[in-house]
């Protein structure tokens, strides 16, 4: 099956069977990203459905079914990425979290792999919208701020360290100096740059900033 007919046909069950129930958490359907979106507290939250057809003879799907977590923050990847000293938007910081779904049960990446359209319809109906309301859901509603996740980051929760350490460490940072907490930040500066010769040169920018 093409890639587009899949994304056709999985959007109008998604729309059939999630869309008015998401739209009482807060949520929009944003049908040409195929995304549920709500803003929320600090961050703009994300549920984002990314199909991939089957590639090789012996997969007998008709295409791969994931979905990941967004949370997004101009104000906390600006000042990261002031922090990091980016010169360019490649270089830029552009999202605070962005995970595969399965890591907000602190699992493992998932992804589904229907045989048939009617066998994607019962997917969509007994296995994902389950995982959104019981999981998803409930995994954002507990992350709507900034102090909810500099928790786990201070638990060092796995999903929030899906990332490289280096930028890990100037999310929080960030987050920390948006709340005016400036021994935090100079705390987690010290034991993620400043130990090591090279991120100490490469960011000696955070340095500067968190001891003016």
């Amino acid at each position: 099956m093409k890639a587009k007919e899949l994304r056709s046909l999985f959007r109008v069950s998604i729309e059939k069977d999630l869309a008015d129930l998401l739209f009482k958490y807060g949520f929009k359907w944003r049908h040409g990203s195929l995304k549920f979106q709500r803003s929320k507290g600090d961050f703009v939250q994300s549920i984002l459905f990314f199909l991939t057809p089957s590639k090789y003879p012996d997969d007998k799907s008709i295409g791969h079914i994931s979905i990941m977590i967004r949370l997004d923050s101009k104000e906390i990847t600006k000042v990261a990425t002031t922090l990091k000293g980016a010169n360019n938007t490649f270089e830029a910081i552009d999202t605070v979290v962005n995970i595969n779904a399965g890591f907000v049960s602190d699992t493992q990446a998932i992804d589904w792999r229907p045989t048939s359209i009617e066998d994607m319809n019962l997917l969509i109906e007994q296995k994902i919208k389950p995982f959104i309301i019981e999981q998803i859901i409930p995994f954002l509603d507990e992350r709507s701020s900034m102090k909810h996740v500099l928790n786990d980051f201070e638990n060092h929760n796995r999903y929030f360290f899906l990332n490289s350490n280096e930028v890990v460490a100037l999310l929080a940072i960030a987050m920390y100096c948006l709340q005016n907490d400036l021994e935090h930040a100079r705390t987690v500066a010290n034991d993620y740059f400043k130990s090591d010769d090279i991120y100490r040169e490469k960011y000696k920018n955070v340095f500067m900033k968190l001891n003016a």
